[in-house]
C-alpha cells in the first residue's frame, strides 16, 4: 500500500472546473480514468494524489486526494472528494518520490514529466499534507455545491471536425483561423505547412521554413507534451508516431483526442501488451499500423480480430515470430486492408495457402512475402487462388523458389494483370525460369527485381527494359 501523485489533464481538468477555475473550489471528483500500471501500489489501499499543471507559469495544483480508491473497468473510484483546489508549487522543490528523481526545473517539462503517476515517499505524503491542514478556508471563491457548467469552448467542434476528417485540410484550416483570431501560434504553424505542401519560389520557401523553426523551438513542448519515440507532422498536427507500447497506453486517449493521427507504430510489443493494444478504441483512427513485436501467432489473431481494425488500410507484422498457424487465423479480419507486410516471418507454404483463402486477398494491392520461408508450392497457392487480380506489389525475394518459382508466376501472369512491382532477388533462379517470365505478359510491369540470382538477363532486358533490376 502506497501513496501514488497522478496528473490530471488540461482537457479532463477545465471539463470539470471550466477555462478560469477558482482557487479554493471543491469539484467533488470520486475518480480518476486510467489502466497505467504505475497505479499498482494503490491496490489494497493508500491515496492517489491528482495534479495539474497551469499555464502561463506552470503553476502546480493539488486537484483531489483520493482515499483508498478502487481498480474497476479501466478506473480508480472512491468516496468524492472534498479537497479544495489548492496551489502546491512551493513543493516542486521539495518532493522526492520513491525514484528520487524530484520534480524537473526546465520550462516546459513539468506537465510531460507527470505523465507517469509516481509513488509518493511518507516525507512527500506528510509536506502535502501540510499544505491542506494550512490552506485558508476563505482564501478562494466559495466551493460551490456542484462545479460550474464550462463555458462552450469554440475550438472544439473546430477540433472535432479535424478528428472526423484527419486527411482534409479545410477543417485544419477552420481551426487554425480560430487560433489566429485568440492569438494562438499554432494557428501560423497549420498555415505555413500548408503553403509549404505548394509550389513556391526558394526565398519564400526559406522564410517560411525558418519561421516555422521559431514556432516549433517556441511552442512543441507545450503543443505536444507527450513521451515519443519519434512523431511526423502535417498542417499543424500530428499524424503519425512510433511509440513503446507500455507508455503509448496511457497517453493514447489524450493523444488520439487531439491529434488526427492515422499512423501509428509500436515498439516494445508481447502477447500481454497486443491483448491490452486489441481492446482499445483508438484503433479505429489508424488507417496505418506497424508493430514490432514478437507478438507471435496467438498476439497476431487477438489483434488481427479486433472490432476496432475494420477500417485498416495497411498492416506491417514484419520479424513477429508468425507462423501459419497466425495466417490460418485470420478468418474475417481486415476487411478494408490494402497493403500486408510480412516480411521475415516463417509462415512457409502453408501460410501462403491460408492467405490465398482468406477472403480478403482480392482486396490487397501491396503483399510482402520477404524472407519467409516460400517454395514454388506456397506462390502457386497464393498466384493461382484467382484472387490476385488487384495486387500491384509482390516482394518473393530471399524464398527458396528456385526456376519452379518463376515459372509458376509466369504462367499465371493473367492472374495478375495489375502487377508493376516484383520482387524476385535471391530466389536461386536460373535461365529456365528467366526465360518463363521474358515469355510472359506483364503489362504494366515497371520494377523487376532478379539481382542475386544465376540466370541470365539478356531475354529479360529484352522483355522489360527499364523495369529490370539485376544487380
Amino acid at each position: 500500500m502506497s501513496d501514488v501523485m497522478a496528473i490530471v489533464s488540461k482537457a479532463v481538468f477545465e471539463k470539470a472546473a471550466g477555462k478560469a477555475p477558482a482557487l479554493g473550489t471543491r469539484l467533488g471528483l470520486d475518480r480518476y480514468v486510467s489502466a497505467n500500471k504505475g497505479l499498482a501500489p494503490l491496490t489494497g489501499g493508500g491515496r492517489l494524489f491528482l495534479v495539474t499543471v497551469r499555464p502561463p507559469d506552470e503553476a502546480l495544483w493539488l486537484v483531489a486526494v483520493l482515499d483508498s480508491p478502487a481498480f474497476t473497468g479501466g478506473e480508480w473510484v472512491a468516496t468524492a472528494c472534498t479537497t479544495p483546489l489548492t496551489e502546491i508549487s512551493g513543493l516542486k522543490a521539495q518532493l522526492v518520490f520513491e525514484s528520487g528523481k524530484g520534480l524537473p526545473t526546465t520550462a516546459g517539462t513539468l506537465g510531460m514529466s507527470l505523465q507517469t503517476p509516481r509513488v509518493l515517499t511518507a516525507a512527500d505524503t506528510a509536506l502535502l499534507d501540510g499544505v491542506l491542514a494550512g490552506a485558508p478556508a476563505g482564501s478562494a471563491a466559495p466551493a460551490p455545491t456542484r462545479p460550474a457548467k464550462p463555458a462552450a469552448d469554440p475550438a472544439a467542434p473546430l477540433l472535432a471536425a479535424v478528428l472526423a476528417a484527419p486527411r482534409e485540410d479545410a477543417p485544419k484550416l477552420a481551426l487554425g483561423a480560430h487560433w489566429r483570431s485568440v492569438g494562438e501560434p499554432r494557428g501560423e504553424l497549420v498555415e505555413i505547412d500548408l503553403e509549404l505542401r505548394g509550389r513556391l519560389s526558394i526565398p519564400r520557401r526559406k522564410l517560411l521554413r525558418a519561421r516555422k523553426a521559431e514556432l516549433l523551438a517556441a511552442n512543441e513542448a507545450r503543443w505536444w507534451p507527450w513521451t515519443v519515440t519519434s512523431r511526423r507532422q502535417r498542417a499543424g498536427f500530428i499524424v503519425a508516431i512510433m511509440a513503446e507500447a507500455a507508455e503509448l497506453l496511457p497517453l493514447a486517449p489524450t493523444l488520439f483526442g487531439t491529434e488526427p493521427i492515422t499512423e501509428l507504430e509500436l515498439i516494445g510489443l508481447d502477447e500481454e501488451v497486443i491483448a491490452e493494444v486489441a481492446k482499445a478504441p483508438w484503433l479505429g483512427k489508424l488507417s496505418a499500423l506497424a508493430l514490432r513485436g514478437p507478438i507471435g501467432d496467438e498476439g497476431f489473431t487477438t489483434l488481427v480480430r479486433s472490432k476496432h481494425l475494420a477500417n485498416l488500410e495497411a498492416l506491417n507484422v514484419s520479424v513477429n515470430e508468425l507462423s501459419s498457424e497466425a495466417l490460418a487465423g485470420l478468418g474475417k479480419a481486415l476487411p478494408s486492408l490494402r497493403r500486408l507486410v510480412l516480411t521475415g516471418n516463417g509462415v512457409g507454404d502453408e501460410g501462403a495457402a491460408a492467405l490465398a483463402a482468406w477472403p480478403h486477398l482480392p482486396q490487397l494491392r501491396t503483399l510482402y512475402l520477404t524472407a519467409c520461408d516460400l517454395t514454388s508450392t506456397g506462390v502457386a497457392a497464393l498466384v493461382g487462388s484467382g484472387k490476385v487480380a488487384g495486387l500491384e506489389k509482390l516482394t518473393l525475394a530471399q524464398n527458396e523458389l528456385g526456376d519452379a518459382g518463376g515459372e509458376v508466376i509466369a504462367a499465371h501472369a493473367a492472374a495478375l494483370p495489375a502487377l508493376r512491382y516484383l520482387e524476385l532477388a535471391y530466389t536461386q533462379l536460373s535461365d529456365p525460369g528467366a526465360k518463363a517470365l521474358a515469355a510472359a505478359v506483364f503489362p504494366h510491369m515497371r520494377h523487376l527485381d532478379v539481382s542475386g540470382n544465376w540466370c541470365s538477363r539478356n531475354e529479360l532486358r529484352a522483355t522489360y527494359r527499364d523495369a529490370l533490376i539485376d544487380s
